[in-house]
């Protein structure tokens, strides 16, 4: 047992003098030391073999573990690996071992954004020679690699790919790649500690850290305003006249700050969004709309939409579009008068169900004012009828997608395709438990309460299995039809829709408006900024092209 003891404090004295001896080699650990200030964009992964580890106690991970997913894996994960360069790839990541990456991108003197990338690793300078070798052999060149100068003892290679040039240098275990000189130049002076206007130094970044997750696993960082003004500029070039309201409210913007962590089986990510001038907070969301949910509702957003300032916004369209302006303002003169902000989208998805069965719901100031734009509104419509249930008004409207059914009690409007589910929540509570009631709502119940703006949350168990019984069909149909899809994967190791959804917890976002800004809050097995872009993804991968 005393030897055991004595291997266990040789190992972590060896350890913690290896740690040691790299941080003094290393350089600076922060990469926001080595960037500039005047970082349009900054993307930083702060420490990946703290990610990778983080990594196997999330949901994802976990579900990748179970011997059903590990099946079906494996064909995916040999085509991945038998992909030209992968081996190499892979020895290259191995024998580099970063731990700290960072991309910054700023503008030169004429204009010109310039691109830096920055690395600190644990392998040997021969290993990141190689790697930096290894990447512009797959770039096409017109001129080979050779020194450009030397700058505080550290060589810097150029090489020319078309008309741009690569510089690169290592400064201890600081690797740098860019398209710029002098970016390259000032992150070596920064590597040693003669650099100035660091972007940690920067007031703006430092108001966005303090509003982010702390210890995150990655970090991205904008400064939007160059870079509105070059999209503006290649606006006009082809024609485009900006909108003056929309552009001087993009400029109100000072920066963007967006963290993600990996917290146990969660993926957590904060977003902030930092305006010269922030509006005050002059109402919250009442959340009144929980009320008419249930432990069954799969989805529900809750949010505030300023119905007062409908008008304004109608009457800044009139010089463009007076047609349309006329016809829309006294609806939206309508809307103002009768409707509160708090607003609510919330769907129940049965199982067999091909789709979930969405309503919306809007608080009312106005009863009568509402009654009377409903009215208004569906005299436009053909073919709509409006029957009166006790205190219910409920108004049915064909379309060409289906049936539109829209109820006005004392309290709520809604709307909704299934007239049987609308005239149900028309009614007002049941007396079942509400979502806010149900266990799996509990842990997101803090930041439902102080969200002042917005609120999501999504069943994602349930969601999830509701679409995987709809996509697997499809998929087993379209191995028949197509045989490259069964050299991608094996069909018939699809594991189980339960085997997945029970490692998936709920996912859930929280906005709210501070005296400085906009944060957006989300978590889940994906966060709720992730889900959107794989749900973009997936949408622009089905859908057709506009030109063939």
């Amino acid at each position: 047992m005393k030897k055991i003891f004595l291997l266990m404090a040789l190992a972590a004295v060896l350890l913690f003098g290896g740690v040691a001896l790299f941080l003094r080699t290393g350089g600076p650990s922060d990469a926001a030391s080595l960037a500039s200030a005047d970082s349009i964009l900054f993307v930083n992964i702060p420490n990946t073999p703290r990610s990778a580890m983080r990594w196997g106690n999330t949901a994802l991970a976990k579900i990748s573990r179970e011997p059903e997913m590990k099946a079906f894996l494996e064909r995916p994960l040999a085509n991945v690996q038998a992909l030209p360069g992968s081996k190499v790839a892979q020895e290259l990541l191995t024998g580099l071992k970063p731990a700290t990456l960072f991309l910054s991108i700023t503008k030169d003197a004429s204009n010109e954004a310039a691109g830096l990338l920055g690395f600190q690793f644990w392998g040997t300078r021969g290993d990141f020679d190689e790697a930096v070798r290894r990447l512009r052999s797959q770039l096409p060149t017109a001129k080979p690699a050779e020194l450009r100068e030397t700058h505080h003892g550290c060589a810097i290679l150029e090489s020319t790919h078309g008309d741009r040039s690569l510089f690169s240098g290592c400064a201890g275990r600081w690797g740098f790649l860019s398209t710029n000189l002098n970016e390259l130049k000032a992150a070596l002076d920064r590597v040693a500690e003669r650099g100035q206007n660091p972007l940690d130094q920067n007031p703006r970044f430092l108001k966005a850290c303090s509003e982010l997750l702390t210890v995150p696993d990655l970090l991205v960082f904008i400064q939007p305003e160059q870079a509105i003004d070059s999209l503006l500029a290649a606006g006009r070039a082809l024609g485009a006249d900006p909108i003056p309201s929309q552009v001087e409210q993009l400029k109100a913007i000072q920066s963007i700050g967006a963290t993600l962590k990996l917290d146990g089986a969660l993926q957590r990510d904060a977003i902030f969004i930092q305006r010269k001038q922030s509006p005050p907070v002059t109402r919250s969301l009442k959340h009144e709309t929980m009320k008419l949910t249930s432990e069954k509702t799969t989805l529900f957003l809750d949010f505030a939409l300023n119905f007062e300032a409908l008008p304004g916004w109608v009457e800044s369209m009139s010089s463009e579009n007076p047609q349309t302006a006329a016809i829309a303002k006294p609806l939206a003169e309508a809307a103002a008068a009768s409707f509160a902000p708090d607003c609510a989208v919330m769907a129940n998805w049965a199982e067999g169900s091909m789709a979930p069965s969405p309503l919306l719901s809007v608080l009312i100031k106005n009863g009568d004012r509402a009654r009377d734009a409903l009215a208004q509104v569906t005299q436009l419509a053909p073919g709509a009828t409006v029957q009166k249930m006790d205190s219910i008004d409920l108004y049915i409207i064909p379309t060409q997608y289906g049936t539109l059914a829209i109820a006005q009690n004392d309290i709520f409007m809604l709307a909704g395709m299934d007239p049987a589910f609308v005239t149900q929540v028309a009614k007002g509570p049941t007396g079942e438990k509400t979502l806010m009631e149900s266990a799996p709502f509990q842990p997101a119940l803090g930041i439902y309460e102080s969200a002042n703006e917005g609120f999501c949350y999504i069943d994602t168990p349930t969601t999830f299995e509701r679409l995987y019984s709809n996509f697997v069909p499809v998929l087993r149909f379209g191995a028949l039809v197509m045989p490259s899809i069964g050299k991608m994967m094996d069909i018939n190791k699809l594991p189980k829709a339960e085997t997945i959804s029970r490692h998936l917890p709920p996912i859930v976002l929280s906005q709210k408006r501070t005296t400085d800004g906009t944060l957006i809050e989300s978590s889940g097995p994906v966060s709720m900024s992730e889900f959107l872009l794989i749900g973009a993804g997936v949408f622009g991968a089905t859908k057709k092209p506009l030109f063939q």
